[in-house]
């Protein structure tokens, strides 16, 4: 088995950011889609007004799901070996009420199920609720994208889990650098900008940072 660090939410390019509170409870907030909304895509107006929205992953459906272009986007190629029994753990930047933004942890899919390379409709199915599934049916855009059906354990952490150097380098080894130009956090965004998997001893820390409880 293996795990997967994705990095997944609106980030420092966008203007609307997913806010962290006080207790450690947060908001994951979509990126907009870039194509204008046409059903059955999804809007969320008071965040993104009447542009479509990419809910990926969405952890609170039933079932949970991911999507990602793992043929055609290079930052997803490591998806390609992800199999059932695998866990993808999600990465986003939160922005607190005050203070600066930073990387956490926010939720996992723990992998039953996937349909690989889908170029033309399924049909109806477990993916029916996902970002991709929406885009292509609305758009007629199926460039092989890869959808993930998350178990028992997937959903978001009722509290955001800090990713900070420290545990950066001890999900993703000691020997990264740091160069002094960039900040903390600009080089976490670096290092995590395509999806990572992960074995060993790194596979078993990302896991446990990322349990949902029962």
């Amino acid at each position: 088995m293996a795990a997967f660090l994705a990095n997944v939410g609106v980030n420092a390019a966008h203007r609307v950011h997913s806010p962290l509170h006080p207790d450690g409870s947060f908001e994951l907030l979509p990126i907009p889609e870039s194509q204008p909304w046409a059903p059955p895509m999804l809007r969320l107006p008071g965040v993104w007004a009447e542009r479509a929205v990419h809910l990926d992953p969405d952890l609170a459906g039933r079932p949970p799901t991911y999507g990602h272009n793992c043929r055609t986007a290079g930052r997803s190629f490591s998806l390609r070996l992800a199999r059932p029994g695998d866990s993808i753990c999600f990465l986003a930047r939160l922005q607190p009420e005050s203070g600066p933004a930073g990387f956490h942890l926010v939720g996992v899919l723990e992998v039953t199920e996937l349909r690989a390379d889908l170029t033309g409709d399924p049909g109806p199915g477990w993916w029916d609720a996902n970002a991709h599934l929406r885009r292509a049916r609305a758009t007629g855009q199926w460039n092989s994208f890869w959808v993930f059906r998350g178990g028992p354990g997937s959903g978001l952490l009722p509290r955001a889990v800090p990713f900070r150097r420290q545990e950066t380098e001890a999900v993703l080894g000691g020997a990264l650098r740091w160069p002094g130009h960039r900040t903390e956090l600009q080089a976490i965004g670096s290092y995590t900008r395509a999806v990572r998997r992960l074995g060993g001893p790194s596979e078993t820390l990302l896991r446990e940072l990322c349990r949902c409880p029962s």
